[in-house]
C-alpha cells in the first residue's frame, strides 16, 4: 500500500504540561497564565486548555470569538479578551463569561457605564502598543480603579536581559501599582519570566515557553518544543553537473548530486526566504540543503549525504534537532512566527499525540 504523501504535522501535548510543570517550579509564589490566542499560536487552543486541565485557570486570548473556543474546553476557567471589546460583542462575552482587557480611558468610560462586570487594563509602559498612558490613569475616578481587578503591560526588550528599558518598564510599573488599591499585577509574558523575580509580579503570562519556543540558554535543556512537521520524499533523481533547480535557475550544480523534491512548499507555512541554500530538511540528524527557490507545494533538497532515501520517505522540517527557534534564525525571524505559520497550514494531516 503507497502511503499518503500530505505533510504531517504533530503536536505534543505531554510537552505541553511538561513544560507548564517546569516553569510553574520557577514562578515562585506568582500565577501562571496561558496565552492560546492564535488558536494557541497553531498548537490548537482546545488541545491545549484540555492538556492543561487541573494545572492552568487562567487562560488569555485576542478575540471573544476565540474565548468563546476556549471556554467549551475550560467552563471555569478566568479568560480575558486582550483587545478588547466592543458593542456587538456583548452578548457573547456575558454568555461565556469573559473579560475584556481595557487598553483607554474611553473603552473605560464605556464599559462601566453599560455595566459594573469586572474587567482588567492594558497600562503603558514603554512598548508603546495598546495601554493607557499615564495621563489617562490620572483621569480614572477612584470607582473605576477600584473595580479594576487586573493590570497588564507588556515588556519591549525582554528578549535582551541587559536593555536598559527592561528596568525603566518595571520602575515605571511599579510606580502605578498604587493607583490599583484591589488589583492583581502582570507585567511579563515568556520572556520577561526569565528576567528575575521582580518581573513575576502578581501572574506571568506564558505563551512561546509552553509551547517549547526558547531562546535562553538558562532552561534551553528543559524546555521541550510541541511541534513537529515532516514531508515526504515525492522523487529523487541524480542532477547532472551544470544543471540548474526551480525557478530563476538560481542554483546550479558545480558537481553530479542527488536531489529529492519534497513535498512541503511556502503554502503550507515554509518560509519561502528559506530557499537557495539558507534551509535544510533532515534525515537521521543528516542535514539536507535547500536546493534553488521553494515552490508553494514542494521544496529541492540535495541528498548527496543521504543516498538511501527513497521515494515515500518523510524527512524532518522541524523537530527537536532543528528547532522552530534554529529555524527562525535561518529565516532572520522568529519562532513564533514558525509555529503559528504551520499551524495554519490546510494541507497537513495533524497528529496530536495525548499527554501520558
Amino acid at each position: 500500500m503507497k502511503t499518503s504523501v500530505e505533510p504531517v504535522l504533530e503536536i505534543d501535548l505531554g510537552a505541553v504540561t511538561h513544560n507548564y510543570d517546569y516553569l510553574s517550579k520557577l514562578a515562585q509564589k506568582a500565577q501562571i497564565a496561558c496565552a492560546v490566542k492564535d488558536d494557541a499560536y497553531g498548537i490548537g487552543a482546545k488541545n491545549v486548555v484540555r492538556a492543561l486541565k487541573g494545572r492552568c485557570s487562567t487562560f488569555f486570548v485576542a478575540y471573544v470569538s476565540e474565548g468563546q473556543i476556549v471556554r467549551s474546553a475550560a467552563p471555569e476557567a478566568e479568560i480575558y479578551v486582550l483587545q478588547g471589546v466592543g458593542t456587538q460583542d456583548l452578548p457573547l462575552l456575558k454568555a461565556y463569561r469573559l473579560t475584556p482587557v481595557l487598553s483607554s480611558l474611553p473603552d473605560v468610560q464605556w464599559w462601566t457605564s453599560i455595566t459594573d462586570d469586572d474587567y482588567a487594563l492594558m497600562i503603558e509602559t514603554g512598548l508603546n502598543r495598546l495601554g493607557l498612558r499615564p495621563e489617562e490613569i490620572n483621569a480614572l475616578t477612584s470607582l473605576q480603579r477600584e473595580k479594576t481587578t487586573l493590570v497588564l503591560s507588556h515588556l519591549s526588550c525582554a528578549d535582551d536581559p541587559t536593555h536598559p528599558l527592561n528596568d525603566l518598564q518595571l520602575a515605571r510599573f511599579q510606580a502605578l501599582k498604587s493607583f490599583f488599591p484591589n488589583a492583581r499585577f502582570s507585567l511579563s509574558a515568556s520572556e520577561g519570566f526569565l528576567l528575575g523575580a521582580s518581573y513575576l509580579q502578581d501572574m506571568v503570562r506564558i505563551g512561546a515557553l509552553l509551547y517549547g519556543i526558547n531562546r535562553s540558554e538558562a532552561v534551553k535543556s528543559s524546555i521541550r518544543p510541541v511541534m513537529s512537521v515532516k514531508a515526504a520524499v515525492l522523487q529523487t533523481a541524480i542532477l547532472p553537473k551544470g544543471e540548474s533547480v526551480s525557478y530563476g535557475a538560481v542554483f546550479k550544480a558545480e558537481k553530479e548530486m542527488r536531489l529529492a523534491v519534497v513535498g512541503l512548499g511556502y503554502g503550507d507555512g515554509l518560509f519561502r526566504c528559506l530557499g537557495e541554500g539558507k534551509g535544510a530538511f533532515y534525515w537521521q540528524e543528516r542535514r539536507l540543503p535547500v536546493l534553488g527557490r521553494i515552490c508553494m507545494d514542494c521544496t529541492m533538497c540535495d541528498i548527496t549525504s543521504a543516498p538511501d532515501i527513497k521515494p515515500g520517505d518523510f524527512v524532518d522540517v522541524l523537530n527537536a534537532f532543528y528547532t522552530a527557534d534554529e529555524m527562525a534564525v535561518d529565516a532572520d525571524t522568529i519562532g513564533y512566527e514558525i509555529i503559528s505559520r504551520f499551524g495554519k497550514g490546510l494541507r497537513f494531516r495533524r497528529l496530536v499525540k495525548e499527554t501520558s
